[in-house]
């Protein structure tokens, strides 16, 4: 069976409320997956064995919620080899703002830059995710998991 993650970066708890309908369209599809807060994460969630999904908000002027930091920080000091992971991004923002979405634009190119394989589309979600949103994140975690069958290892 697929596995995935989904690692929850957030201020508010939106990202989590997300993140929960995500895991829910990923069972759904039939992959085994759970949820995880970025601050308890360790840089081995990238292990390869299962894919990952970064459902984030953007705080700030286009930053990382103070929760995803210090995953980011250890990424980056210990610049991992990530091919082998494959991954999709789930992002939230406000359009007022200049850097829309900007967490999860950061944490695609990262991840791509050290080696893993965006396979999905980013999806963002636009302000305070209504019905409509919900539905959307449903379906293209559906797609997700899609995508995701045959390109994760045994782990």
């Amino acid at each position: 069976m697929e596995r995935a993650v989904i690692l929850i970066g957030t201020e508010t708890g939106t990202a989590e409320d997300v993140g929960d309908e995500l895991l829910a369209a990923l069972e759904e599809a039939g992959m085994e997956a759970e949820v995880l807060d970025m601050e308890l994460a360790r840089s081995d969630v990238f292990d390869g064995s299962r894919a990952v999904v970064v459902c984030t908000a953007t705080t700030g002027d286009g930053e990382l919620p103070s929760n995803s930091v210090d995953l980011f920080e250890v990424l980056e000091e210990e610049r991992p080899d990530l091919s082998g992971v494959v991954f999709g991004v789930c992002a939230l923002g406000d359009d007022h703002y200049e850097d829309f979405c900007e967490a999860g634009k950061i944490w695609s190119r990262f991840l791509t830059e050290l080696g893993a394989e965006e396979v999905v589309e980013r999806f963002d979600i636009d302000g305070f995710p209504e019905d409509e949103d919900i539905e959307g994140a449903r379906e293209w975690a559906a797609g997700a998991a899609g995508k995701f069958t045959g390109l994760v290892r045994e782990g």
